[in-house]
Order: C-alpha cells, then structure tokens, then sequence
C-alpha cells in the first residue's frame, strides 16, 4: 500500500498512461491565486509602514524589520504566485499530442508532441525525486508526484526538446503535477518496464522550490 496523500484530483482509477488533463493543474492554480491575493494584502500595508516611517520604535533596526518583513512576504508571495500561475495555465492549456508526456507500447515510449522512442534507442534513464525542505512551502503541493525521468539517448532522434549534454542526446520527462495516489503505481511500472529490457535506471533527489 502507498502512502501517498490524498489528492482533491484523485479519481480512484488505474492510471494507464501519463497524459495531462487541465484538472491535474487546478490545485496548483487556486494556490497561486490564493499567493497572489495574499502577496497583494501583504504589500499594501508593508509599502505604506515604509513610505510613512512606521511604526515608531526605539531601535530603527526593529522599525526596518517590523515595516519591511509585509513587504517581503507580500513580495515573495507575488512572485511564486505569477509563476504557478503562468505555469499552470499553460499546463491546463495542453491538449492532443502536445497534453503526452509519457506513454508506453511494445514498440517505445511516446512523449510530448506524440514523439515516438524506440526501447533501442535508449541507452539509460536517470528517475529524478523532487523533494522540498523549505520550511516556508509556498508553491509546493506533497500530494503530486512530483517525479521526473531523463532519457538519455543514442541518437538526437529530431524531438525539439532535446538537448545535449558531454556529447550524449537527453530528454526530460516531467511528471510532477500528477495525482500521487493514482500514479505512484504508474510510476513503478514504467521503471519495471525500463528495467525488464534491460535499461539501466539511475535514481537521483533533486530539491525543489516551485
């Protein structure tokens, strides 16, 4: 049994692929509205302790931090919030072959922009594990996956997206936004399928703010 969070996506069902639906950036995008309107109310007050020199201390030190820290809240706030925004719908936005971003066969894997993969043409595969220490978790959400793999390749293969690195083709394949509790299961089955043909898999934890 996993035990991974229960996600407000969850749909109870076997996730047979991963294709992204808009529902699957909804959280992230109600979070970073919920930034923005914090990060505004914050601001506000902030930018008017410092432009009217309150509140008046004794130390000038204690006035700095007492007007500056709304300020730099609201400030931090607005920033992680235009980008969840940004990224989020743009993500929701995803539709046809461009909304793939992994899907398996006997043949390969097909990626974004129905770009197809042969099992023979990679050479190993790194699975990335997101995690976040931060102890002010502005953007984070434990309940996705927040997984990647990178592909490293024998050949470019054509894909827009990939790039080269010491001379070896490599493509990365992020899976964060996804429901953990229905595609944890995923997750291990397509490094199982890597691992069957004789793929090699790599496993790196990367930290990860936003």
């Amino acid at each position: 049994m996993h035990n991974a969070l229960r996600h407000p996506r969850s749909r109870d069902r076997v996730a047979h692929g991963f294709t992204v639906s808009s529902s699957h950036y909804w959280p992230r995008i109600d979070r970073s509205l919920s930034n923005l309107l914090f990060g505004f109310a914050m601001l506000g007050p902030g930018l008017y302790l410092i432009l009217n020199d309150l509140p008046h201390t004794s130390s000038y030190l204690s006035q700095i931090v007492l007007s500056g820290m709304p300020t730099t809240l609201g400030g931090i706030s607005i920033i992680f919030g235009c980008i969840g925004m940004t990224t989020g719908l743009a993500g929701a936005a995803r539709k046809g072959d461009d909304a793939i971003d992994l899907e398996l066969s006997s043949q390969g894997i097909t990626v974004q922009g129905g770009y197809e993969i042969p099992w023979e043409g990679i050479s190993h595969v790194t699975s990335i594990t997101y995690y976040n220490r931060a102890p002010l978790q502005i953007s984070w959400d434990r309940a996705d996956l927040n997984r990647a793999f990178v592909l490293h390749l024998k050949e470019h293969l054509g894909i827009p997206r990939i790039v080269t690195k010491d001379g070896v083709p490599e493509l990365k394949v992020k899976v964060v936004h996804y429901p953990a509790v229905d595609y944890m299961p995923l997750h291990e089955s397509v490094i199982s399928q890597f691992e069957r043909r004789r793929i090699p898999v790599d496993v790196e934890w990367k930290s990860k703010e936003t």
